[in-house]
């Protein structure tokens, strides 16, 4: 069988294919039973007209045989009515009596069986349908046959034949597909836990380790399976917490030995070593720090009601990073506008995604140059710089933790942008990068508008 999506669809086709197979089944099987049916009773009543002409079979004084029927059944057999006729058979096929003008019998190819036989036979534009009834006559025996015209068969058995059946099958068809349409809706309502439970596993992500698949409702044949994922998401839950305390506790405790080992360097008198260690220095303390926001953003989760002016919050991170990018000899700008824009998220965390742009874009952009921080109304926030870009088949793997593109400059550790694409995630936001005008790299933050936040 081919596989079909889901366990719905399979169920869904399996019914198909079967109320199919009723609908073509059913139909036949009624009018077997039914044609089973009309030959039964008619193979009664030709037992029955024997039975009421064997009665007046009488014995002449002659020997022969004769038959004095009544006027009604004499009229019924008579040549003139046509529709019903008999005849009388003795052991040796010879026609004793018969209804027929010339003697001769209708079903010549009588077995003369011990039990009634049945027999069918064309008559002109007719179907004579037969019986071969044996009995006793005297010390012999003899096999009366009665015949009737299948044109002029009983009223009722013509009408369970004709009517019935059709008026049937008319009825079987919506009635198949009332049941169709019930065993859909039945199969809908028994799978709606799992529905609920694979919406559930959707949202498990390392954000939100803490979801599990509900185990109300769910059907007992597939409630182990939910239980043993809970279990495997539990495992996977306490590994991961465990690893990211791992990271934000190593972090934490270098700050320490860096800041001792900080000191003791600037000590020194000799300035060109002193100078270099204090940069390798710089960007120890550089990659501590940003292991533990990558802790940190592991670790966020966005309050209901939690809102933050993106404006404001893009103009803090300009000027804690000026010094910086003085200090290297480029310059950073902020659009003039002064209005708030409002979002939804945590000013802290987005302090923290807005930084490390503009901390990547003053390292990537040459000096003499300018990095430009822009905050539209729609809430987004997008920050340029002059470098040389990032190609577009780079642009899905930049935001990997570790992911560097240029591995022979020092200082980077990949970390920057997974921070920012974290932080953007757990805010229900959107990153892109395009081409910034008339070079270099443009990275745009998009987050959900929110009312303003009110005045204490």
């Amino acid at each position: 069988m081919p596989v079909l999506g889901s366990i719905k669809r399979r169920l869904i086709a399996l019914h198909l294919v079967a109320v199919l197979v009723v609908a073509i089944v059913l139909p036949l099987a009624l009018y077997w039973r039914v044609d089973t049916t009309a030959t039964d009773l008619h193979q009664r009543a030709l037992r029955d007209q024997a039975a009421q002409i064997a009665p007046y079979l009488r014995s002449a004084a002659d020997g022969r045989m004769t038959l004095d029927l009544p006027t009604g059944l004499r009229e019924l057999y008579s040549v003139s009515y046509g529709r019903y006729g008999y005849a009388v058979l003795a052991r040796d096929g010879q026609v004793l009596l018969g209804s027929r003008p010339n003697g001769e019998t209708l079903f010549p190819e009588d077995p003369r069986r011990g039990s009634p036989s049945f027999f069918q036979r064309p008559l002109g534009q007719s179907r004579m349908f037969g019986a071969s009834v044996p009995y006793r006559f005297g010390n012999d025996t003899v096999w009366l046959q009665v015949w009737e015209d299948q044109e002029h068969r009983d009223v009722l058995i013509d009408d369970i034949v004709a009517e019935f059946l059709p008026h049937v099958a008319w009825v079987i068809l919506p009635v198949l597909a009332v049941l169709l349409g019930i065993d859909l809706a039945i199969v809908g309502r028994t799978l709606r836990p799992l529905d609920e439970a694979s919406r559930r596993a959707e949202q498990i992500g390392p954000t939100q380790t803490d979801i599990r698949l509900p185990e109300t409702r769910m059907p007992r044949d597939v409630l182990p399976l939910v239980r043993a994922i809970n279990e495997a998401l539990e495992r996977l839950e306490r590994g991961f917490i465990m690893q990211r305390d791992f990271v934000a506790d190593a972090a934490h405790e270098l700050r320490t030995p860096l800041a001792i080992l900080r000191a003791q360097v600037e000590a020194i008198a000799d300035q060109d070593p002193r100078h270099a260690l204090l940069a390798d220095i710089g960007g120890m303390t550089r990659i501590v720090n940003q292991l533990i926001e990558v802790a940190e953003s592991d670790a966020l989760t966005i309050r209901p009601g939690e809102v933050a002016d993106l404006r404001a919050v893009a103009t803090e991170v300009v000027a804690f990073m000026a010094p910086v990018a003085i200090t290297a000899g480029k310059d950073i700008a902020i659009s003039e506008e002064t209005e708030a824009v409002w979002v939804e998220g945590n000013g802290a965390a987005l302090f923290q995604a807005i930084r490390n742009l503009v901390e990547n874009a003053i390292i990537h952009t040459p000096p003499g140059t300018a990095v430009e921080v822009t905050v539209t109304p729609e809430g987004g926030v997008t920050v340029r710089d002059a470098g040389t870009g990032i190609p577009r088949e780079q642009r899905d793997l930049i935001f990997q933790r570790f992911w560097r593109g240029d591995r022979s400059r020092a200082g980077g550790t990949g970390l920057g942008l997974a921070i920012v694409a974290r932080v953007v995630r757990a805010h229900g936001g959107h990153i892109a990068v395009a081409d910034a005008h008339p070079r270099g790299a443009a990275f745009t933050i998009r987050l959900r508008s929110a009312v303003p936040a009110p005045v204490a």
